[in-house]
């Protein structure tokens, strides 16, 4: 009779062990205990930690898998929040550019205000003021030329 085995009358047939179903690990268990019968209780006992055993990688495989994910899924939030900060500090600069041309308009529409219309009429009349006086002289110019023929 064997530590954990069926006494010799054991009413189980023999069943060889399915070696295709379990790992290294526990094929060294079984090789070791010289077990080949499937039917034996350790055979079982092994077969049974043996599953448990890799149902238990298959779920840390996909916690990590999952882990990597969510690593990921918090890179990208990590990316649209700094890419949210630097579009609201673009805003911000917009805004106070926004604020600096309103205060330049407010200031040059006061001046406007204050000036006369005598000043605006002024203002408007200089550029045909110095088109005549520049085309008075090129006159001047070229009847002195002709006058003196010097040209």
């Amino acid at each position: 009779m064997r530590q954990f085995g069926c006494p010799e009358d054991c009413s189980e047939p023999y069943k060889p062990v399915d070696r295709n179903e379990l790992s290294e690990n526990a094929l060294f268990l079984l090789d070791r205990n010289r077990i080949d019968n499937a039917n034996d209780p350790m055979a079982i006992f092994v077969s049974i930690v043996d599953q448990m055993s890799a149902h238990q990688r298959e779920v840390i495989s996909r916690f990590e898998a999952a882990i990597a994910l969510a690593g990921v899924e918090f890179g990208r939030i990590d990316l649209a929040i700094a890419m949210a900060e630097e579009t609201q500090k673009q805003i911000a600069d917009l805004t106070f550019a926004l604020d600096l041309m309103q205060k330049d308009f407010a200031l040059t529409t006061d001046k406007i205000r204050q000036r006369s219309n005598s000043d605006i009429i002024l203002n408007h009349l200089k550029p045909c003021i110095y088109g005549l006086f520049g085309a008075i002289l090129a006159l001047f110019v070229v009847f002195m030329s002709l006058r003196l023929k010097i040209f």
